[in-house]
C-alpha cells in the first residue's frame, strides 16, 4: 500500500488487483463509456457515481471530507457484489472484494458492456 494512500486514502480490501492485466481491460471499457481512464471526464451524479445502471457502477476517487462518500467502491459489479477501491487514479493501489482472475474480470466488464449497450440500442427506440 502507498503511504498517501495508508495515510488519507479509501481503498482498502481483501485482495489486492494485479493493476497491469487488469488495467488493460478495465481502462478501454470506462474510455469507451465516456469517463475517461481517470473517471473525470463526465460530472458524478447523485450517488457520486460517472456511470451507474442495474448491474455495475463506476465512481472516480473521491478527494472530499465526506466519510459516506469516501466508503464508497470506486466500481461493482452488483450481480456478484464484487468491488474494487483505489488510490486516486483507476487500479492504483486498487483493492477487491473477491479474489477473481484476469478471465472472471474480462467476463464481468463484457457484461458490463453488453448492459451498456442495451441501454443505448433502448434509448435509441
Amino acid at each position: 500500500m502507498e503511504i498517501g494512500n495508508l495515510l488519507f486514502g479509501n481503498s482498502r480490501g481483501t485482495y489486492e488487483v494485479p493493476r497491469e492485466e487488469f488495467e488493460k481491460v478495465l481502462i478501454p471499457f470506462m474510455e469507451d463509456l465516456g469517463v475517461g481512464s481517470e473517471g473525470y471526464d463526465k460530472e458524478p451524479d447523485e450517488t457520486y457515481a460517472t456511470f451507474d445502471n442495474e448491474l455495475f457502477t463506476i465512481r472516480p476517487y473521491y478527494w472530499g471530507d465526506d466519510e459516506e462518500i469516501e466508503e464508497l467502491s470506486n466500481f461493482i459489479y452488483k450481480p456478484t457484489d464484487f468491488q474494487m477501491q483505489w488510490y486516486k487514479y483507476p487500479l492504483r493501489d486498487a483493492y477487491m472484494n473477491q479474489n477473481i482472475n484476469i478471465e472472471q474480470f474480462k467476463n464481468t466488464i463484457e457484461e458490463c458492456r453488453k448492459s451498456v449497450f442495451k441501454e443505448v440500442v433502448k434509448n435509441e427506440n
